[in-house]
């Protein structure tokens, strides 16, 4: 039978000291992927799971505002989603779902590009996002006038349940990740309810978080499907998904 398959694009790096990622971390830096994700159904349908940095980053930090202090982008020209797209012979103009797992900056950046996508968005996320800028919320990468469909609970992307929505909020509070079966199985990207792969065992988060025990009951579900099988692939661990991006 034939199933969806998951592909990651490379939209680039933030480089940041590990504290700012994990609590009690060093000084050291760390460089963080920013990864976009092309789900491609049997159908000949195409959806994306977030959409990586705004194409202005590759000129520098001075785009992000106050966060320009704690993160410094590694982006090159043209290494943004929409190109990434065209890579794998998706129109970045065309008619498709992007299911947005939080409106973070990391996480919309490349919306931009993508003036013709349907955004899926959690309700709670949305309503926050367009409510309460600042803290990583920044309208004018998200709020451009696509069509919006908010959603509250799971969500069956191509209406056959081989790609559904999975509400893990606490990151934020309408965060959601990406379930995905694929021949090799179910598959999750987690996006930011779990940075790294040690994470769904040590339950070290960011210092920071909507609701940092609500995210570990999250983890805890996601620790519940990795123990069942399910392969799970973190928002931002480089060991992880560097070595899924296409050579």
């Amino acid at each position: 039978m034939d199933v969806p398959t998951v592909t990651a694009l490379d939209c680039g790096r933030l480089i940041t000291q590990e504290r700012t990622i994990t609590a009690g971390g060093s000084t050291d830096e760390y460089a963080l992927p920013i990864p976009a994700w092309l789900i491609r159904h049997p159908s000949g349908s195409a959806a994306v799971f977030d959409a990586g940095l705004h194409p202005s980053l590759a000129d520098g930090s001075e785009h992000l505002g106050a966060l320009a202090r704690i993160f410094t982008p590694d982006l090159a020209a043209g290494g943004t989603v929409g190109t990434r797209l065209a890579e794998h012979g998706i129109d970045p103009a065309g008619r498709f779902d992007v299911i947005v797992s939080h409106c973070h900056f990391d996480h919309v950046g490349g919306l931009c590009e993508l003036e013709n996508a349907r955004l899926v968005v959690h309700v709670d996320e949305w309503r926050e996002a367009l409510a309460a800028p600042g803290g990583g919320f920044d309208p004018s990468l998200y709020d451009l006038g696509h069509d919006v469909l908010t959603v509250d609970g799971v969500h069956d992307v191509f209406g056959d349940g081989s790609v559904t929505t999975l509400p893990t909020p606490g990151h934020k509070c309408g965060h959601q990740s990406l379930r995905v079966v694929t021949t090799d199985g179910p598959t999750i990207l987690t996006s930011d309810a779990c940075y790294f792969l040690h994470t769904l065992d040590d339950e070290v988060l960011p210092p920071f978080g909507h609701d940092l025990d609500q995210q570990r009951r999250s983890l805890a579900l996601l620790r519940a499907e990795r123990d069942r099988g399910t392969r799970i692939i973190p928002g931002h661990d480089a060991s992880v998904i560097e070595p899924l991006y296409p050579i």
